[in-house]
């Protein structure tokens, strides 16, 4: 045996050591922020997602999670994806420049789990409108993680909760900047007041407002669980946060890659839809485990509120998402 063919198996190592480092070097890290907690099942899909794209990628793509904000505030993050500081994020849209946003929770919308997963999947009105809005700000999206249906919760009974020309004495807050769901509650024959988050806790528990709107079960027991008397399931909007990625860091990545990590968040969506509305159910149950007074809707009464609030408070708010994108949601729910 000579000495070149001795050093053969050292050279054949080397090189293959030389490939694998090069493919290591070429391998791409995206950063992935979300509010989701350690623990929590968003912060569980957000994994699950990354696991998936770093399977299918065969390692070209490494995606990193960051929870609970740690890579600043959601308002803060979504600018920093626009810029490409941060690569993605699943979390809500901000939506202060761009008003076509509001239709994330533009009032009925959709009233039950089928019709929101359809119209928030690519393809679907929602996302189609989104998708439209966002990619001037230089921002993909890939998919919505479902929180569940919104409603409201009340620190006192509500008297005929399911006939929209009644007229209550109580006051419900809403947020700053939350005309949609003002003009809505008052149609549905409620007083509002606007009041910031922070002090909404101590406005329910003495009695500067009877209730408050904008949510789902889940995020009302985690926060009020203790002052709430009454909990009504108006379906009014579909609570969800978006896969979005900066749009360049997107458009770089081979066209194979993108389209793992398109299939792959709507996979984990689709996943998510499914669990969703055992997971409303759920926390229902454990309100009326509680004490407190759930109140629910058949599809009938849902279809009712539903039509009440496209005629007679879309026309009002309008402006909240301009005439044409309305004209689009109308079109594709075939209204008029």
């Amino acid at each position: 045996m000579t000495r070149d063919t001795m050093r053969l198996p050292v050279r054949v190592l080397t090189v293959a050591a030389a490939l694998l480092l090069a493919g290591a070097a070429q391998a791409e890290t995206l950063r992935l922020s979300t509010l989701k907690q350690p623990g929590s099942q968003g912060e569980a899909a957000a994994l699950k997602f990354a696991k998936l794209v770093g399977e299918r990628t065969e390692g070209r793509i490494e995606v990193k999670v960051y929870p609970a904000s740690q890579l600043g505030d959601w308002t803060e993050v979504y600018e920093q994806v626009m810029q490409g500081a941060v690569d993605m994020a699943m979390q809500p849209l901000a939506t202060a420049d761009e008003k076509r946003l509001a239709i994330t929770w533009f009032p009925y919308v959709f009233t039950n789990y089928d019709t929101a997963k359809k119209s928030l999947s690519p393809g679907g009105a929602v996302f189609k409108i989104v998708s439209e809005a966002i990619s001037a700000k230089g921002l993909t999206p890939l998919g919505v993680y479902g929180e569940g249906m919104g409603g409201a919760g009340f620190a006192k009974a509500v008297e005929a909760p399911a006939d929209p020309d009644a007229k209550r004495n109580l006051k419900v807050r809403v947020w700053p900047g939350g005309t949609t769901h003002k003009v809505l509650l008052e149609r549905l024959g409620y007083n509002t007041a606007t009041l910031p988050w922070a002090e909404l806790y101590t406005g329910m528990q003495t009695g500067v407002v009877d209730g408050q709107i904008g949510g789902t079960a889940s995020m009302a027991l985690e926060s009020f669980k203790d002052i709430t008397k009454t909990w009504i399931q108006y379906n009014d909007h579909f609570e969800g946060d978006w896969f979005i990625i900066n749009s360049e860091r997107y458009a770089s990545l081979p066209e194979a890659d993108q389209k793992i990590l398109l299939s792959t968040a709507q996979e984990v969506s689709a996943e998510r839809f499914e669990q969703v509305k055992a997971a409303d159910a759920k926390a229902l149950e454990t309100m009326r485990a509680a004490g407190i007074d759930v109140v629910t809707f058949d599809d009938a009464t849902l279809a009712k509120l539903a039509s009440v609030a496209r005629n007679d408070v879309w026309p009002q708010i309008v402006d909240e998402l301009g005439k044409d994108t309305l004209d689009q949601l109308k079109a594709s729910l075939g209204i008029n």
